[in-house]
């Protein structure tokens, strides 16, 4: 019997297998962060600048002045005879008459209130005095229906300042809408 033949040596000494380039990964990680770079600036970009200044304020014609004068005062009195009408039953003895009374006295302050300011938004034009004075009606007469609501009355002297209030700016609307 004859031995096995021993096995030949490779011609060549074992190699490692070869590692990955590493260029990809290098390539990748600066097309990375270029990209956050320019993420970050465009960000910075689209910030408002706090250095701009507001917007002119708009210009309205003589016509479209007048015809804002002319809607809100309208609305002024609008508002005014119904919260007039509504208040003038509350010196009755009949108490159904006075509960009517002051449901519709607040009914009309509410939606009175709430009409007047819609009136204004929608015309932008009015005076700047005008709609000033409109503004502080509105708001008195949000304040005392709230003391009506907390059952105040309206010659209680916590509800004064909100009466004189409304007749300041009622005043001054008047004046205005001549």
């Amino acid at each position: 019997m004859t031995a096995p033949p021993a096995p030949t040596p490779p011609p060549w000494p074992p190699v490692a297998p070869p590692r990955p380039p590493r260029w990809p990964m290098f390539t990748f990680l600066v097309i990375a962060v270029a990209a956050m770079a320019l993420a970050i600036g465009s960000w910075f970009r689209q910030l408002p600048s706090t250095k701009s200044s507001a917007p002119p304020a708009p210009t309205y014609t003589d016509q479209q002045v007048a015809s804002a004068k002319a809607n809100v005062c309208t609305a002024f009195e609008k508002v005014n005879k119904a919260v007039d009408l509504a208040h003038s039953h509350v010196g009755s003895t009949d108490y159904n008459t006075q509960l009517a009374a002051a449901g519709l006295t607040n009914l009309a302050l509410d939606a009175g209130s709430r009409y007047l300011l819609t009136k204004l938004a929608e015309e932008p034009a009015t005076p700047q005095d005008l709609a000033t004075a409109v503004r502080k009606e509105a708001n008195a007469e949000q304040e005392a229906l709230i003391g009506y609501l907390n059952g105040l009355a309206a010659s209680d002297p916590q509800m004064q300042p909100t009466v004189n209030a409304s007749n300041e700016a009622t005043a001054t609307v008047r004046q205005l809408c001549k």
